[in-house]
């Protein structure tokens, strides 16, 4: 979701009765507790995938030198997935957080549009 996206819907919730942003906050809830299983998840296997090359790669370090010499390149190939790995994990999980964080925003926006209509008893009409 873009910015201008996250602008939109929060502009758009202004057109909402008291029911329809209950309604939106409850899915709004649910989809982002859904985004945080999807990194926590992502994360942890992401870690378990790098952990696992780095073991690998411990090893093949551990052989004689003229082992390590004639499998060098599958160890440089391990090497580059490794860093490729952790670049990809850091990425996902800083657009996960950008996504969480423009959700929880959307969310703010119904929960402060659901107490302005109350203040203003405004609960089944559209403003």
């Amino acid at each position: 979701m873009s910015s201008q996206e996250t602008s939109k819907m929060i502009a758009d919730i202004g057109t909402l009765t008291l029911d329809d942003l209950r309604k939106f906050l409850l899915v709004a809830k649910e989809k982002i507790q859904v985004y945080i299983d999807i990194l926590s998840e992502s994360t942890a296997d992401a870690h378990r995938s790098e952990e696992e090359a780095r073991s690998t790669i411990a090893l093949y370090e551990r052989f004689p030198a003229e082992h390590q010499e004639e499998h060098k390149q599958l160890l440089d190939s391990l090497v580059g997935i490794l860093d490729r790995l952790v670049v990809c994990r850091a990425d996902g999980e800083k657009q996960l957080h950008e996504f969480i964080a423009e959700s929880v925003n959307i969310e703010r926006a119904c929960i402060k549009q659901i107490e302005e209509l109350i203040a203003n008893d405004e609960t089944g009409r559209y403003i």
